[in-house]
């Protein structure tokens, strides 16, 4: 498969009519990846090379509004287990594991809790509890959650994060050199600014976060709901997790999503495995790759 194609990915109908989009990558044990916020199916492009050495499967599923899945106004964060179970049954798998990072890790959580029967694995990486905690977030983030709650100030912030990610990856190089460049990466977390500057993961997460945008006003409809989400508590009762499902990693140095959302989740989901990587920040994952394979794989 070439990497455009690669990078297209398939559809499926759900029961309802709307559009499922997803990326199959690597031949072997079956992940459901669930994206960050805001990127979408083509974050695996950034961790593809967990599927050569471990023998896995890693489909990444984009959420309704973003990439190529439909808008749904109405869903719930719950809604999305049927999404999963249904292309689960389409792609001939019975039994798969989990994977979830960032703004995907609350709905491996719920995921686990309403498909146990078929999940060997569910591991969150750098998630957030429900509602989400906020303090010791970075300041952008922290104000983009309390201003997200105002109608008319949310469509216009989550507008100019379109803008900004969109004329970012027309040309990441140019961006970058720019003032509005050089202002985001004074902005950004330690751990990502220094990841930015590498060209090759910048131009991967340039393509995945402008996907998260495919559908314009949709997406950005659907960017406001998962804010909102984020805002709720668990849809999904957290005791009913089979005992030691649950691998939760996060890093002590998070101000994306501050380590006390790990703390919170291990506590509510019975016999999570909870592991803390001490001055680690949110892309903990990219120097861990091949541990997470060794659990995905087991």
């Amino acid at each position: 498969m070439n990497q455009d194609s690669m990078e297209q990915g398939e559809t499926i109908t759900l029961p309802d009519g709307r559009k499922l989009g997803y990326l199959i990558v690597g031949e072997g044990k079956p992940v459901f990846y669930f994206h960050g916020f805001p990127t979408s199916r083509l974050d695996l492009l950034l961790i593809q090379k967990v599927t050569v050495s471990k023998g896995l499967q890693m489909i990444g599923v984009d959420r309704p509004g973003f990439g190529l899945s439909t808008f749904a106004p109405n869903r719930k964060v719950s809604d999305f287990a049927a999404d999963i179970s249904f292309l689960a049954n389409h792609l001939g798998v019975d039994r798969f594991a989990l994977l979830g990072v960032s703004g995907g890790g609350h709905y491996v959580i719920t995921c686990a809790a309403l498909l146990k029967e078929r999940v060997t694995r569910a591991v969150v990486i750098s998630g957030a509890s429900l509602p989400i905690d906020t303090k010791g977030m970075f300041r952008l983030n922290k104000w983009g959650f309390r201003l997200g709650t105002i109608p008319i100030l949310r469509e216009w912030l989550a507008k100019q994060q379109m803008k900004t990610i969109l004329t970012m990856a027309k040309d990441p190089d140019a961006f970058i050199k720019s003032k509005s460049g050089r202002r985001m990466l004074k902005n950004f977390p330690e751990d990502l600014a220094k990841l930015f500057l590498n060209p090759e993961f910048r131009d991967k997460l340039c393509r995945t976060s402008a996907e998260f945008y495919r559908q314009g006003s949709d997406s950005i409809k659907a960017m406001i709901q998962e804010g909102k989400f984020m805002k709720k508590g668990w849809e999904v009762d957290l005791s009913q997790i089979p005992s030691g499902l649950v691998y939760i990693w996060h890093g002590t140095a998070d101000t994306n999503v501050p380590v006390s959302n790990a703390y919170k989740n291990a506590k509510a989901i019975p016999g999570a495995h909870l592991e803390i990587f001490e001055g680690g920040g949110h892309t903990i994952i990219f120097d861990n790759i091949e541990k997470l394979g060794e659990i995905l794989s087991s």
